[in-house]
């Protein structure tokens, strides 16, 4: 199923600028490295930002900072990141183990008391400040599956984003407890396995250009698609990378932004494009993005501005000189 229900965004038949994110998850030391390396590749070429949901501890061993000490490549590679706007770094829970006692599916924290989650949260937020020297504001809860406790303690830490299933607190987009949601409208799998299973799956650029018209063409829709895809899922045959599959998340940018209804933004709204041609930029919630054309406009703006100013400057002197040779000698 996919959700579009009413929330952030939706006023009825009046609806604001919609906003496409995608949210690329599992991005940790042992994740599929060649495969975050091409997709993240795919959103430079395309100049599309994208949140990267960041596992800080993937392993129960070793102790420590797990980002800094088992894989320099990884972590090389992410600092060259950090400077790169169209990346946001989000946190994607601390293990991503299954230890909660969920009844629902696997998660790391449902179920759990309130201090263990904080403890752990924060290690994570901690340990990805350390690394990288950025603090993320999103938290997005392994398997899509949290609880009250685990909002308390996001909120608590100075998160400002919440990104999980509608199934999660039956909640599509809006404020959940202080914090801005965005739940995951689909999820575009390499697997049979799905994080959230309430979630609609799709491998084919025709599932996913029918789920976003529904999206865009649904008047009460939320303002917000969030795409939900891993690094995994564009593994190939014999652990390559999948060409065809990066082909296919190049064409629906392709698509996206061929609607002329979309912007691309991630999860705190730090940067917001119009995809290829676009100017990057830095921009609070709902910011429009400004365009290579409209930049060029500002600047022929600026230009015949300026011509006018230094023809009324040339005017003004002209005018004193000749005051000033009329006038008799003192």
């Amino acid at each position: 199923m996919l959700f579009t229900g009413a929330g952030s965004g939706a006023t009825g038949s009046a609806q604001t600028a919609k906003y496409v994110i995608f949210r690329d998850d599992d991005v940790a030391p042992n994740a599929d490295f060649a495969e975050l390396q091409a997709v993240n590749q795919v959103h430079i070429d395309k100049n599309v930002p994208v949140t990267l949901g960041i596992i800080p501890h993937p392993w129960p061993a070793p102790s420590g900072n797990q980002l800094i000490e088992v894989n320099q490549t990884f972590l090389e590679y992410m600092q060259s990141l950090t400077s790169n706007h169209l990346f946001q770094f989000a946190q994607h829970g601390y293990t991503h183990l299954d230890v909660g006692p969920s009844p629902e599916g696997p998660s790391e924290f449902y179920g759990r008391p309130y201090a263990a989650q904080y403890d752990a949260i924060k290690q994570g937020r901690d340990d990805i400040t350390q690394a990288f020297g950025v603090t993320p504001t999103s938290f997005l809860p392994p398997f899509d599956k949290s609880d009250n406790n685990t909002l308390k303690a996001a909120k608590a830490l100075g998160f400002t984003e919440y990104s999980t299933a509608f199934a999660d607190f039956m909640q599509s987009g809006g404020n959940l407890d202080g914090m801005r949601l965005d739940t995951i409208s689909i999820e575009v799998t390499n697997a049979s396995f799905n994080e959230a299973p309430s979630l609609t799956s799709t491998q084919t650029l025709q599932s996913l250009e029918s789920a976003t018209n529904q999206w865009l063409n649904d008047p009460n829709s939320v303002n917000t698609f969030v795409v939900l895809y891993h690094p995994a899922d564009f593994e190939g045959a014999n652990y390559t990378v999948s060409a065809s599959k990066l082909n296919t998340l190049a064409n629906y940018i392709d698509y996206l932004q061929g609607t002329g209804r979309v912007q691309f933004t991630t999860l705190d709204r730090s940067v917001t494009t119009t995809g290829n041609g676009a100017v990057a930029s830095s921009s609070s919630v709902g910011t429009t993005a400004v365009g290579a054309t409209d930049a060029q406009n500002d600047s022929a703006v600026f230009s015949i501005l300026g011509a006018i100013l230094v023809v009324l400057l040339g005017s003004i002197l002209t005018i004193r000189l000749r005051r000033n040779k009329n006038r008799p000698n003192r």
